[in-house]
């Protein structure tokens, strides 16, 4: 095993170019246009690890390891899913699991990171704040020769093993369910509120926008904003875009908190513009079986991603191979199958 002193000594060293890394937004992700091919080619490619994470001594598949865990944001429940799905895997696989909340704030979320190399952990995972700045956090991690994973957000940094949504696949089945099943004769004016700080965000509004050029001409998307995860903002957002687009139809939302801000204001003027969100959290079902405007959803599967990604990590430790990216299906959820 590594020495903590090592680990103390490399923290201290970087830690001021990590705040520096850290406090920046994900906006390179977003310039980043990941195709579906990109997608489909990584989806079947086994790891090549980095050299340096390479060196992480390898354990039995019966031992104990201890993996620490930075999560986003747990005041969001698709979060608290995961970390639930992590609790009872580490059960069955004998994994003691450091769990801390981020809480969307990328310098605590270096700390936590400090820490856990402090700690001395076999391996971490994390659930970025941001994309571009947690990779000074996968740098310092590797330095130290502890494998980091990501989960749900990539990091810019090179990681054993990313296992989010194939978020892509689901901005497609967004795009795809609001052309047939929302709009009249597959046309109409429509808008997307996006969160351009997050590359899989990013990845769903791009498939939505190519599904519809692709196969629906007559859907003009006339208008995508920014709500950067804050769901008053999304429904200032949605007050700007009903106020611009006359004729607006329907809105897709990356995201249910952008899907709750966008409701409220329309709800508020009494337009019927439809909406589709994507995580497949409670207000959004709920929303959808009260038979509003709210007719769909995109849904996740948090305890997938959460239980797949700490599978990754014991095989890894235990000297096995793991694919580079493991995407989990979405799926769609509307007035049909809510419940």
């Amino acid at each position: 095993m590594k020495k903590k002193l090592l680990s103390t000594i490399l923290c201290a060293a970087m830690a001021v170019t990590m705040l520096a890394g850290c406090s920046s937004k994900a906006n390179d992700a977003a310039k980043e246009e990941t195709t579906q091919e990109e997608t489909t080619q990584e989806t079947t490619k086994d790891v090549s690890v980095n050299d340096d994470a390479a060196t992480k001594e390898t354990v039995s598949t019966d031992e104990k390891i201890t993996v620490g865990v930075s999560l986003l944001n747990n005041a969001h429940v698709f979060y608290n899913n995961i970390e639930a799905a992590l609790v009872e895997k580490a059960k069955e696989l004998n994994v003691e699991l450091i769990i801390q909340d981020a809480a969307g704030d990328a310098n605590k979320q270096l700390g936590q990171v400090q820490d856990f190399i402090t700690q001395d952990v076999d391996a971490i995972i994390l659930c970025p704040t941001n994309s571009a700045g947690s990779k000074s956090m996968v740098e310092l991690a590797d330095a130290a020769g502890i494998p980091v994973f990501t989960m749900d957000v990539a990091s810019d940094g090179e990681v054993v093993t990313h296992v989010s949504t194939d978020n892509y696949k689901g901005g497609q089945l967004a795009a795809e369910y609001m052309a047939n099943k929302v709009l009249k004769d597959k046309a109409g004016d429509v808008a997307v509120i996006t969160y351009s700080e997050i590359e899989g965000c990013v990845d769903r509004e791009k498939g939505f926008t190519d599904w519809m050029s692709e196969n629906a001409p007559d859907v003009n998307v006339v208008d995508i904003q920014n709500y950067s995860g804050d769901q008053g903002k999304a429904a200032e957002v949605m007050q700007n875009m009903l106020l611009k687009n006359e004729n607006l139809a329907a809105v897709f939302c990356v995201g249910d908190p952008a899907a709750v801000g966008a409701m409220s204001s329309i709800d508020a003027v009494g337009k019927d513009v439809k909406v589709i969100g994507f995580d497949g959290n409670p207000e959004g079902i709920e929303a959808i079986l009260s038979g509003g405007n709210w007719v769909a959803d995109i849904a996740q599967d948090p305890a997938s991603i959460g239980s797949q990604t700490l599978e990754a990590v014991r095989t890894y430790l235990s000297g096995g191979d793991v694919e580079k990216l493991i995407p989990i299906s979405p799926t769609v959820i509307d007035a049909t199958n809510a419940k």
